[in-house]
């Protein structure tokens, strides 16, 4: 089977790649999502290597795909024509999708023979869109599931191949949940690809329903006292590694900017909502407090020009 990956470099994708090498498939390339001013579509050098006195690093995507000799592109939405040729020139039987950043055209879809199959870090149909783990864990939940299913030309809608539930680990940075999603996705590969190539196999339309939500603005990093004391430090402490800053809200009606979360202390109570000393703020939520880090000034001022 050879296969295109088609990926924002990042955690997620990462376990994706170490597993398809260890399979019986051949990985013919990796796209990446082109920065402004690149041409429509350009082959990455690879990575500088490391020196031999250096301490050698954690493998990321590009050095991964590198080591495996697996050719780099960047490529725009200008870029699709030529991505096509690309496609077709590899012969391309499936491509996976792991974290890309606008919808890919059908005519785009149907030439890998298999299809493209998305990892969707989400229990499709609930959270479709570009960051469901930010939503779900927004929404206050403690677990969601790792969706693989062939991409058709809705946004995150085509059939199921295969989904498994995991659980969001408390306190844990964005980064660290991404990159749990992508050794589940990793996990569920192996039996993903036998479902495809199985002659008697016949993936599942998505239930009817679901949601989709869009990409964050400033409102979704707002959180009131009626939040609970866990969802309040597990919404913050993952996403603040984005660097936007979070704004409070207090029952009397005081806001306050935090920049993170240092921790929770359920069933406490304060003397008054917003109680501030030594650097720290400790915030009251409806069934306990929140000690956040304040934010910065220019983090502040985003806050001020965000709404």
């Amino acid at each position: 089977m050879r296969i295109m990956i088609f990926a924002i470099p990042g955690p997620m994708a990462l376990p994706v790649l170490q597993c398809l090498l260890e399979l019986p498939v051949k990985v013919v390339g990796l796209i990446h999502p082109a920065p402004p001013g690149m041409p429509a579509l350009a082959a990455l050098p690879p990575t500088a290597p490391t020196a031999r006195h250096e301490v050698v690093t954690p493998a990321n995507l590009a050095t991964l795909a590198d080591r495996a000799g697996i050719p780099r592109y960047a490529v725009s939405r200008a870029g699709v024509p030529a991505l096509a040729e690309l496609l077709a020139s590899q012969r391309v039987d499936l491509a996976i999708v792991a974290c890309w950043p606008w919808r890919i055209p059908p005519d785009l879809l149907r030439i890998p023979t298999l299809g493209f199959l998305n990892l969707h870090p989400s229990p499709l149909p609930e959270l479709r869109g570009p960051e469901p783990l930010f939503w779900a864990l927004r929404l206050g939940w403690t677990r969601t599931a790792m969706t693989v299913h062939l991409m058709d030309k809705d946004l995150d809608h085509g059939p199921i191949v295969r989904q498994a539930w995991f659980e969001l680990p408390l306190g844990e940075r964005l980064s660290a949940i991404e990159g749990l999603a992508g050794h589940i996705a990793a996990q569920m590969l192996p039996a993903a690809l036998a479902d495809l190539t199985a002659p008697d196999w016949q993936p599942q339309p998505q239930p009817a329903g679901g949601n989709h939500y869009p990409a964050p603005k400033a409102a979704g990093f707002t959180f009131t006292a009626n939040w609970s004391v866990r969802q309040a430090y597990a919404f913050v402490r993952a996403i603040a590694e984005w660097g936007h800053p979070f704004t409070y809200l207090s029952a009397d009606g005081q806001t306050v900017a935090i920049a993170d979360a240092i921790a929770s202390q359920p069933s406490a109570r304060l003397a008054m909502p917003i109680v501030a000393g030594e650097g720290q703020l400790a915030l009251q939520l409806h069934d306990g407090i929140l000690i956040a880090q304040p934010a910065s000034l220019s983090q502040q001022a985003m806050v001020s020009t965000s709404f």
